[in-house]
């Protein structure tokens, strides 16, 4: 195993304040550690980002946001009934590409750059 790191760009198109763009990140296998969200130094404060994994399942959703950070997002963990298992959380496991979409930005290329981490098995 080892730790990779792959960027994604994602370019807005649209006006200001409503413009919207989506990328998909190459094929990823392993365990998703963070993801760190650089975004556009014009990039308005109502953007919004959701990612989500090949089956559209939300790993991350930020909203009205523009300042750059690092999240490092986990999954509630359930027993066999489907119940949460409180303070439990684990790593995703990603097996395809990861969506970034954005929305409520302004047109920006690239109006964010996304870094994944991940553990590659």
């Amino acid at each position: 195993m080892e730790i990779v790191t792959e960027k994604v760009e994602v370019v807005t198109a649209g006006s200001a304040g409503s413009a919207i763009g989506s990328k998909k990140s190459k094929a990823l296998n392993g365990f998703l550690l963070d993801i760190k969200l650089d975004y556009h130094a014009s990039a308005p404060a109502t953007t919004d980002v959701t990612i989500s994994d090949v089956d559209g399942n939300t790993i991350l959703t930020v909203t009205d946001n523009k300042t750059d950070g690092l999240f490092a997002p986990r999954q509630k963990l359930v027993d066999n009934a489907k119940a949460d298992i409180t303070n439990s959380h684990d790593r995703y496991a990603v097996n395809g590409t990861l969506n970034f979409a954005i929305a409520q930005c302004d047109a920006l290329s690239p109006a964010l750059t996304a870094t994944i981490r991940y553990l590659r098995l």
